[in-house]
């Protein structure tokens, strides 16, 4: 029934084997190194997923967009993402760039920067 649940309303099934092999493909610790852009705004290298690399114009932004970069470089569907950790920059990085955590990523297992 609760296939033919999702079929109708559009959401794909949560696969519990699947989400704890995700789990174990995400790093314990992100490495990002951070710098300006020559263009105005910011470069984000993840150094220990090689080739894992975004932009963005604004540290919030770029806050949304590693965290984006890093699930499509483990090819992370979706709908497992809010079962996930997720980056989250050190306090120091927060209040240098303005980075608000949003309400939702402070009851999860965050990833934390590498110090």
């Amino acid at each position: 029934m609760s296939k033919l649940l999702y079929k109708i309303f559009g959401r794909k099934e949560i696969v519990p084997e699947v989400l704890t092999a995700l789990r174990w493909k995400m790093p314990d610790d992100l490495d990002v190194e951070i710098k300006e852009s020559r263009d105005g705004g910011y470069i984000a290298m993840v150094k220990n997923l090689p080739g894992c690399i975004t932009q963005a114009d604004s540290g919030q932004e770029l806050f949304e967009m590693v965290n984006d970069a890093v699930y499509a470089y483990l090819e992370i569907p979706s709908q497992y993402i809010p079962y996930l950790p997720s980056y989250l920059p050190s306090e120091e990085l927060r209040e240098k760039m303005k980075i608000k955590i949003p309400a939702e990523l402070l009851s999860k297992q965050l990833v934390l920067e590498r110090t």
